[in-house]
């Protein structure tokens, strides 16, 4: 077992290592990397020996101030990722070390699993946070009841219940309550309509429901009904706080030549105000 490496041993180590290095003076200056860093870089020893993080490209500033994940772009290859370390190199921290690892394809890879994960998400049926049919699956249970209504004429209405300072109320409440509240919503939508009617939670801030056999006359009276009992929903201490849930209704009734897209957008147009991060459907 070898107790001490020699020299040309540990010069072999450091400059085949595949982990980028080099050393800072006093002076914050680079003065030594190894072949490995060059090579990430895709740069010349002699273009990085003598450089500070005050004279460096702004583009390599962070491989000197900052430690963990840094995105380095480069008209080469932008977008490359670096895990980067340092440590003192002497008891007066004059001089560092500075480690780059490679983290390009580890990241490739988080992405690659992000995508993923959101594929999967977008390809479940059920909203996590009521346990409703969420937005793909409410959609798919619309098209089956606009296709027997361009069949057989029946009467077919669908209402968009958008709840308009969800984002206010969050900010005020933090998101378990928030989370409450939403659920509170849902039992109460569901207490209160028929064993035919279907309701999805589309979006945090939005319900859509789907109401065969009613009439955009009988919808809106729904709706009034509905109105008084969001007012009503309480949840942790929002009384204490005079917080109170508001909301906005978009009613449309099926009529000829609408799919499924253009019935939905029919009932957003009736929406008073579209927030961006609400509108989905």
């Amino acid at each position: 077992m070898l107790e001490q490496l020699d020299k040309q041993t540990l010069q072999h180590i450091i400059e085949t290592s595949p982990i980028g290095l080099f050393l800072t003076d006093k002076h914050g200056k680079v003065n030594w990397l190894n072949p490995t860093l060059a090579h990430l870089l895709e740069t010349q020893p002699n273009d990085f020996i003598g450089q500070s993080e005050q004279s460096i490209a702004k583009e390599l500033k962070a491989l000197f101030s900052e430690q963990g994940v840094v995105r380095i772009d480069s008209e080469a290859e932008p977008g490359k990722h670096f895990i980067c370390t340092k440590q003192p190199l002497d008891s007066d921290a004059a001089t560092h070390i500075h480690f780059v690892h490679d983290a390009s394809s580890m990241h490739a890879l988080f992405q690659e699993r992000d995508e993923l994960k959101n594929i999967i998400e977008e390809m479940k049926a059920i909203d996590p946070v009521t346990g409703m049919p969420n937005y793909r699956a409410i959609l798919g249970a619309l098209e089956p009841q606009v296709s027997r209504s361009r069949r057989y004429g029946n009467i077919l209405s669908v209402m968009i219940i958008q709840l308009t300072n969800l984002n206010e109320l969050q900010k005020k409440m933090g998101e378990d309550q928030t989370n409450e509240l939403i659920i509170a919503c849902s039992h109460m939508l569901n207490d209160q309509v028929r064993w035919a009617d279907m309701i999805g939670h589309i979006n945090a801030h939005e319900f859509l429901l789907i109401l065969p056999e009613t009439a955009e006359q009988d919808t809106h009276k729904l709706k009034d009904i509905l109105s008084e009992r969001f007012e009503n929903i309480q949840v942790a201490d929002m009384a204490n706080k005079e917080l109170s849930l508001n909301t906005d209704f978009g009613i449309a009734q099926w009529d000829k030549g609408m799919d499924v897209p253009l019935f939905i957008q029919t009932a957003r147009s009736m929406l008073e105000e579209i927030p961006p991060e609400k509108a989905t459907a």
